[in-house]
């Protein structure tokens, strides 16, 4: 029986001649497209579209599978945790996480799609990514790490004074050796929360955002 050949290439939406950036570019797109978050009511659907391009970059992003590709059509043994496996397709779907959390968007739907290579269950491959941060050290107090929810969240305080609440601050918090940037926003109350979403990527290399409570002295 012949089995129909996929074409990645059409996944994408990027001609064959396309160069690496455009394969990259295209992928981020469509990554971003078919979020769930941004097609309520079609979710199943858009799981499936987003394993499609995961899919499709796992080949096309890697030079050596991308080759392959072009030689005979087809890529032997591929599937959709073998996008960890390559160093350039890695970094570009943490780059992905990346446009996710600056978007606004969640990230729990990747355990069911990604299964046993998120988050390094059952001797996967867990994936951080790194988010750079400029601004003065703030000081923060851990207030739990005890939700067992999945995704879970983090909490902490940050402390700022009257001058840094009227006109906003930028503030850096450091955990597990990772720096993240809090922006606090001009007019800020004391008591308000800011969010990080999908922070805990960045520091744990797990689904949950960070929560910091603002306080004012």
């Amino acid at each position: 029986m012949r089995v129909e050949q996929k074409d990645y290439y059409q996944t994408l939406g990027v001609p064959k001649a396309a160069t690496d950036e455009e394969i990259k570019k295209a992928y981020r797109k469509c990554a971003l497209e078919y979020h769930p978050d941004r097609n309520p009511g079609k979710e199943k659907w858009a799981n499936e579209k987003f394993k499609e391009v995961n899919e499709a970059f796992s080949v096309l992003g890697d030079p050596e599978k991308r080759k392959q590709y072009d030689r005979w059509g087809t890529a032997e043994g591929i599937n959709i945790g073998d996008i960890f496996s390559s160093a350039s397709t890695q970094s570009t779907f943490e780059d992905v996480m990346k446009d996710f959390a600056t978007s606004g968007l969640r990230f729990d739907f990747l355990d069911d799609i990604f299964g046993d290579f998120l988050g390094g269950k059952g001797g996967g491959k867990s994936f951080v990514f790194r988010t750079p941060g400029r601004g003065k050290r703030g000081k923060f107090t851990n207030l739990n790490e005890t939700s067992r929810q999945k995704p879970r969240n983090i909490r902490y305080e940050l402390t700022i004074t009257k001058d840094e609440a009227a006109g906003g601050a930028k503030k850096i918090l450091v955990r597990n050796g990772k720096r993240l940037e809090v922006k606090v926003p001009p007019g800020v109350k004391g008591g308000s929360q800011v969010r990080l979403r999908g922070a805990l990527n960045t520091t744990d290399g797990k689904l949950g955002d960070i929560l910091i409570q603002i306080n004012i002295k």
